[in-house]
């Protein structure tokens, strides 16, 4: 494989990323915004947009093209939270359970992406700090969500 053909590839398997990042943050949003959370997912929205945003950044190192299309996409899913806070879909404990869940896979996912960043940008590497750095975040993350999750579960099966 091309240097150019292995950068592109890169920047493509970002852009995945962030497309289920866009769907991620509002997801974030609406979990945030639930009580029962006791304030412990107040944060995330906010990470999540940030490394999104490096993210997209990582994407443009790696390939020709622009990345104006992430807007596009984030617009949408901004949509999409409308439609799902009319359906009120985190309420009721199964729905917060399921969300719990969702989200925690989402961060799983999202921390898959970190590592093959650390291991293609080695020590020294512009990048690799901030890599590191997401990568601790995320299982913080993914720490709080299964706490969480855990807690959801049973409130829901054993009620």
């Amino acid at each position: 494989m091309s240097e150019t053909t292995r950068q592109q590839a890169l920047a493509m398997y970002i852009r995945i990323h962030l497309v289920g990042a866009s769907g991620g943050l509002r997801l974030a949003e609406l979990l945030a915004t639930d009580p029962w959370m006791g304030g412990e997912l107040d944060e995330l929205p906010g990470e999540l947009g940030d490394e999104a945003a490096f993210a997209t950044q990582l994407a443009s190192h790696h390939s020709r093209l622009p990345e104006i299309w992430t807007a596009p996409i984030f617009g949408l899913t901004a949509a999409m939270k409308v439609a799902l806070g009319a359906l009120r879909p985190l309420r009721g404990s199964l729905r917060r359970t399921i969300s719990l869940e969702v989200m925690r896979s989402l961060v799983l996912a999202k921390k898959a992406m970190w590592e093959l960043g650390l291991s293609l940008h080695g020590p020294g590497d512009d990048f690799h700090e901030r890599l590191a750095e997401y990568d601790r975040q995320a299982v913080r993350q993914t720490e709080t969500l299964q706490r969480l999750h855990q807690r959801a579960a049973v409130e829901t099966f054993n009620d």
